[in-house]
């Protein structure tokens, strides 16, 4: 029997492995309390505000959603200050990457980014039988010099995530111009800012800044609502770019991209100014706790932009993931980036860092 004509570059791909959910660890350990603090999640769930209006778009799951979006969209322009032409909504920011991907990518095409950032760009790249080039990082940093030296004929992608996952740091304002103003206007510069909200530095981007005021018009923002609004189950994130740009998007949009509920849930979120500021809050004293903890252990960390800190165990990894799981802790071990001795933990409630910080000290 012949069997089915899978595209090589595709078989090739190795799946992303997301982090380890709740229910599984109980299931799988018997254990009854389990925190996670794994995947950079909100600590405080969904507003009440935001519960209410789910609870409210339930009721109309029998019908399609608004294919245009139209009171998201709405809500969204008002937000940033920009139109509503210039915004496209997708399933999870996740899906707005890869629309630029199939929009700008044919087979041979170059995709540039790092080696230390989202595993998303390079999967879907290789979808689209894209060729990845990915520049190591300096000090845990984008090397934006190196990147730019990278651009070549055959680039028609760059992905920053900014703040970095899985590193937590930041490229500056000065950093960037420089890196935008030398790459040729043909290429796109995708800014993805899913963790934008938890930035405290003074000389972070104002990124919105080359959409309000079209300074470039190969640039596209990410954002989404996973992490500060606490809608990663929803799936929902969007795009901002020029009006052209957005337009051609469109055209490889699904119909019907994103549920009544995420949308009524988005927009709810976004008027909600005091849980965003209740949860950037949270996220900021934690993310100094968990820094000051590392500090007392002796051991060396990444200082974060983001509600996650990357920090070296000095020991294998996977064996300390493995035994803070059996303690009922979900953090995330490094191999899948070549960091054997290092996890990544998510900021969460002031007692469940506590915990976390307990726990690790016991095992370390």
């Amino acid at each position: 029997m012949k069997q089915p004509a899978y595209k090589s570059h595709i078989e090739a791909i190795q799946c992303y492995e997301p982090g380890k959910p709740i229910e599984e660890v109980q299931r799988e350990l018997g254990l009854r309390n389990v925190i996670k603090l794994a995947s950079n999640e909100n600590p405080l769930g969904p507003s009440k505000k935001v519960i209410a209006a789910i609870q409210k778009a339930g009721r109309s799951v029998h019908l399609y959603p608004d294919g245009g979006m139209f009171r998201l969209k709405k809500a969204l322009a008002k937000y940033h200050e920009v139109k509503p032409s210039e915004i496209i909504v997708g399933n999870g920011s996740n899906e707005i990457i890869e629309l630029l991907v199939h929009g700008f990518i044919e087979p041979g095409d170059a995709v540039v980014s790092s080696d230390l950032t989202f595993l998303v760009y390079p999967l879907a790249t290789q979808a689209a039988g894209g060729k990845y080039i990915h520049l190591p990082m300096k000090n845990f940093r984008y090397d934006l010099r190196a990147l730019a030296k990278a651009v070549s004929v055959k680039t028609r992608l760059v992905f920053i995530a900014n703040p970095n996952n899985p590193t937590g740091s930041y490229v500056s304002q000065e950093e960037l111009d420089r890196f935008i103003d030398s790459t040729p206007p043909n290429v796109i510069i995708c800014l993805d800012e899913a963790y934008v909200d938890f930035t405290d530095a003074k000389d972070f981007p104002r990124s919105l800044d080359y959409i309000k005021k079209k300074r470039r018009q190969n640039v596209v923002l990410l954002r989404t609502f996973s992490k500060s609004f606490g809608l990663a189950g929803l799936r929902l994130g969007y795009g901002l770019a020029n009006e052209t740009l957005i337009g051609y998007l469109h055209k490889i949009r699904q119909p019907f991209n994103v549920n009544s509920v995420a949308q009524a849930a988005g927009e709810a979120a976004l008027a909600d100014t005091a849980y965003l500021s209740q949860t950037r809050n949270i996220v900021l004293q934690g993310r100094n706790f968990l820094e000051s903890q590392f500090r007392g252990l002796g051991l060396y960390y990444v200082p974060s932009q983001a509600n996650f800190v990357l920090v070296c165990v000095k020991k294998n990894a996977r064996e300390i993931f493995q035994k803070l799981l059996k303690r009922g802790v979900i953090v995330r071990d490094m191999r899948a980036y070549g960091l054997n001795e290092w996890i990544r933990v998510t900021v969460g409630k002031p007692a469940e860092n506590r915990l976390f910080v307990r726990e690790l000290k016991k095992i370390l």
